[in-house]
């Protein structure tokens, strides 16, 4: 089925060996736009599970921009990129380098643009670029391209999509000049036919574009002159054409959260594919197999490419390649890699603990075999029973509910998270394969420790729902909103329900009863909804909940709770009324923390939220820890 996938292919001079290109994404590994050891260990791991082709995350090409990102910008830069690509090349993998330049989407320094039009009202006017500085940032790309070339990379990608510099130029939205470099396509194509000449001609590297088949929701360049853009950049120079979608204003179409359906961009490049004469390579969400494949047999990309998938599963390659399609590690699409990079942080994953630490990464054979008793089958406990197990543990996994997953298996419940069931399913395969003993339905107490004998028991039992003493917080018609969600609570025809707190669980439960017609209102005292939620996630999440007719309340503080509303104050101290029939209670967790009278001598270790609660990523990689310290 998925074959295809894996013949070799043509780029320019190149023949790739097959299909596959792990995608350009930050990593934020390097130190102060050098390349690290953790940089080189990240990059290889990815070489090692079978990909055919690497495109190494965006550098800056300009001296005078500031970010977070590796840098081609100096010939101090060369070094550690020439290890990286030495570090790859006994893999048999092409390795390519994308050029970067933010224009006016930086956080901070110089924001520069082709017209003086802000990202939106919170961020600075950028500087209008001059004819003059055109050519310089042209030549800098050009530069940048040498020393790609004399690191040893075979071929540059330019990041001319995503409302970066190349992409501000195309958008008839954003680039409002009146000189050759603004007006109609070819003159706002200009600036992007100049810097595929210009690298093509001083560094003879094959050059892939990456192009935006649509700049998204926010307005701007959309397929039909995407598609004359991309004649015109081939006809510049171009060996290849990478086509994705939106800008910092829609990330929800670059980076599609779970809710977003798998190939959701592949019609943009499908119809670029039938305009050019060069491999076109699709992106979005292609991590499915099944769908790889079809992307590439029905004729709409020559190339795929595998983004947060390569994260999640660095072999996917290898798995798929001999079938084994039951053993790769599922994305989930949650965006906490995203999340992270965005905020300047390591890259992590919520189901991989290996990502950002693959340097160190090791799962050693334990020196002395012993029984664990894991508690708990939340995404700590899971990830603690498969890693002791893997080190040779005698493993067992108890849970209290009837099904594994924790929160994993109430979040999973409200619509847009049903991505999250593969993980777990994933998880409980794994952990059969293994030989890990799995026990539901089953409340561990003391005496169940002490039956069992363990040397070492793992709790991981998660948090407990926070109850604060609101006045009439014990009603009858007041329900912990897992149970909502769990379906345990019947709501009757025509019943109001006011949700108390807006973070994930309140708006998972306000989502699930919104699409099953119920009258729904969020009640939270921050300014905000959606705390814990990744922030891509949330905006498409809260744009969801409002289109679907949910009344979101904010800076409200709940003061009591009557037999048919809920009484609030605002941020002034006025006191107001929502009608409620039901009310349901997301307002927080504490940690449920370790068991009493335990056994003496027992070695015991409390993980995940049952220590501090936190998020999917902390929870997975303390369940990791813990495994491999056991």
């Amino acid at each position: 089925m998925s074959g295809v996938l894996f013949e070799p292919v043509r780029l320019g001079p190149l023949t790739l060996r097959n299909r596959l290109v792990m995608a350009p994404m930050g990593t934020c590994l390097d130190n102060g736009g050098y390349i690290t050891d953790d940089t080189v260990a990240y990059y290889r791991r990815r070489a090692e599970g079978g990909v055919g082709t690497i495109t190494v995350e965006g550098c800056l090409v300009s001296a005078d921009t500031v970010g977070p990102e590796p840098r081609l910008s100096g010939p101090e830069f060369l070094p550690g990129l020439r290890g990286l690509v030495d570090a790859l090349r006994p893999f048999e993998v092409t390795v390519g380098v994308q050029l970067m330049h933010p224009g006016r989407q930086v956080v901070d320094g110089p924001s520069v643009a082709p017209s003086p039009v802000p990202l939106n009202s919170a961020a600075p006017v950028p500087h209008e670029l001059t004819g003059g500085e055109i050519g310089s940032v042209i030549a800098d790309y050009a530069a940048a391209a040498v020393r790609a070339r004399e690191a040893g990379f075979d071929f540059v990608e330019v990041h001319g999509a995503h409302g970066y510099l190349p992409s501000n130029f195309l958008s008839p939205g954003f680039n409002r000049r009146t000189d050759s470099y603004g007006g109609d396509l070819a003159g706002r194509a200009r600036f992007s036919v100049e810097v595929a000449r210009a690298i093509v001609d001083s560094s003879g590297l094959p050059l892939v574009w990456r192009l935006n088949g649509s700049d998204g929701p926010s307005g701007g360049l959309e397929i039909d002159e995407a598609v004359a853009a991309a004649r015109m950049i081939v006809n510049a120079g171009a060996s290849a054409i990478s086509v994705t979608a939106g800008t910092w204003l829609s990330l929800q179409v670059t980076l599609a959260p779970m809710s977003t359906p798998r190939g959701a961009m592949r019609h943009l490049a499908a119809a670029v594919r039938r305009a050019v004469d060069v491999p076109v390579m699709a992106v979005g969400r292609l991590d499915d197999p099944a769908d790889a494949a079809s992307a590439v047999r029905d004729g709409d990309a020559d190339l795929v490419l595998l983004g947060r998938g390569l994260i999640a599963e660095p072999d996917w390659p290898s798995k798929v390649a001999a079938g084994r399609l039951d053993d790769v590690r599922p994305c989930i699409a949650c965006n906490a890699c995203v999340d992270l990079v965005g905020r300047g942080e390591r890259a992590r994953c919520s189901v991989n603990p290996e990502v950002g630490r693959e340097r160190t990464w090791v799962v050693e054979a334990a020196s002395v075999k012993r029984r664990v008793m894991v508690v708990g089958s939340g995404p700590a406990g899971l990830e603690a029973a498969r890693i002791a197990r893997l080190r040779g543990h005698e493993v067992s996994l108890w849970e209290r509910d009837g099904e594994l997953g924790g929160k994993l298996e109430v979040a999973s419940l409200a619509p847009s998270k049903h991505e999250v069931l593969r993980y777990r399913a994933h998880q409980r395969r794994v952990l059969d394969e293994l030989g890990v003993t799995v026990t539901v339905g089953v409340d561990v107490t003391p005496a169940v420790v002490a039956s069992e004998g363990p040397d070492v028991l793992l709790l991981a039992t998660g948090a407990s729902p926070l109850v604060p003493p609101i006045p009439g917080i014990d009603a009858p018609h007041v329900h912990d909103a897992q149970r909502l969600l769990r379906g345990q609570i019947t709501v009757p025809d025509g019943a109001r329900v006011v949700v108390i707190g807006g973070s994930a669980t309140g708006c998972e439960t306000a989502e699930l009863l919104a699409d099953s017609g119920v009258p729904t209102t969020i009640v939270e005292m921050r300014r905000s909804v959606g705390a814990g939620i990744e922030a891509i996630t949330r905006r498409t999440m809260v744009r969801g909940l409002r289109d679907a007719g949910v009344e979101i309340l904010t800076s409200a503080t709940v003061v009591g709770i009557e037999s048919d509303a809920v009484t609030w104050t605002d941020a002034d101290g006025a006191l107001h009324e929502t009608p409620a029939d039901l009310v349901a209670l997301a307002i927080g967790w504490r940690p449920t923390g370790a068991l009493d009278a335990l056994p003496p001598g027992l070695e015991v270790r409390v993980v995940g939220d049952a220590d501090t609660p936190a998020d999917f990523v902390r929870a997975v990689n303390e369940g990791a820890d813990a495994g491999l310290t056991v």
